[in-house]
Order: structure tokens, then C-alpha cells, then sequence
């Protein structure tokens, strides 16, 4: 059994026992709540397995179906938020949400705080890509070296 530790909306570490079922479902739910709207006889048909089954499955490590879906959906959504600049209605749209709205009401419950809020506090700074400039011969602009002992024109 894998116990990954996840952080609670006030900053505590909790741990979780996590059997392989609910390693391979979190893996599954990933893709599948981007690629269409998912409910547990899908996923559970996926498992080859009826909704009964994969719900008894769940509910012996303390789980429901429900329960890790939503998480997986605010695992998502907060990497779009971190990583990315889409809008809230894009994320809302990209996580099968009728409407903002109902998107920022969803993560209030999860966080405890909006999605923008969130985004503030946890923004990465994002990568800076820089164009090789060509230091030796070649185009030269105003103030560049064309070779490291020559002095700036």
C-alpha cells in the first residue's frame, strides 16, 4: 500500500492509505474526467468490474467514488491554476462545470478559498524563454560583444 501525504486547505499534512485500486482509479479519473463526463458504472465498466463492486472495493479503504472523483478534480484544477493563465471559465469549461459559478463554488469547498484567491497565493513563476543571441560575427546589435575581449561599440 502506497500513503502519499496531501495537504488540507489550512496547511496540515494528512496521510492517506491508498490501496492499488484507488492508485489506478485517481490514474483513470485523470484522464477521463478531461476526456468526457465520467460516472462510476463507466469508470467501473473500465475496471471490468459492475458499480457495486467498485464501490464495495472503495468503501473498504474508506473511500466513495464521489469522494475521490472530486479530488481528482481539484488536483486538476489546481494545477491549471498554478501552471497555467487560463481563465476560470476555461478551467470551469475544461472540468465539465455548467458554469463558473459552480466551478468557484466547488473549490471554495475544497480550499476554502476562491480560485482566483488560490491562484495568488500559489502562481509558479512561469518559465522565461530566452532567444540565443549570437555573441561571435554575424548580426550585431548596439552594445553587444563580438567577441569576449573586444569593448562595446
Amino acid at each position: 500500500m502506497e500513503m502519499p501525504s496531501t495537504q488540507t486547505a489550512d496547511g496540515s499534512d494528512t496521510t492517506l492509505i491508498v490501496g492499488p485500486l484507488t492508485r489506478d482509479l485517481r490514474r483513470l479519473l485523470r484522464t477521463e474526467l478531461l476526456r468526457d463526463t465520467c460516472s462510476a458504472a463507466t469508470i467501473a465498466r473500465l475496471f471490468s468490474m459492475h458499480r457495486r463492486t467498485l464501490s464495495r472495493h472503495l468503501r473498504i479503504e474508506g473511500l466513495a467514488f464521489r469522494q475521490v472523483a472530486n479530488e481528482v478534480r481539484f488536483e486538476i484544477a489546481c494545477d491549471l491554476l498554478a501552471n497555467t493563465d487560463m481563465e476560470l471559465s476555461q478551467i470551469a469549461t475544461v472540468l465539465r462545470y455548467s458554469e463558473p459559478s459552480a466551478f468557484t463554488r466547488a473549490f471554495r469547498r475544497w480550499s476554502g478559498q476562491t480560485p482566483s484567491a488560490w491562484r495568488a497565493c500559489h502562481l509558479r513563476v512561469p518559465k522565461r524563454r530566452f532567444r540565443k543571441l549570437r555573441r561571435y560575427g554575424g548580426n550585431r546589435r548596439q552594445g553587444e560583444l563580438q567577441s569576449p575581449m573586444e569593448k562595446p561599440l
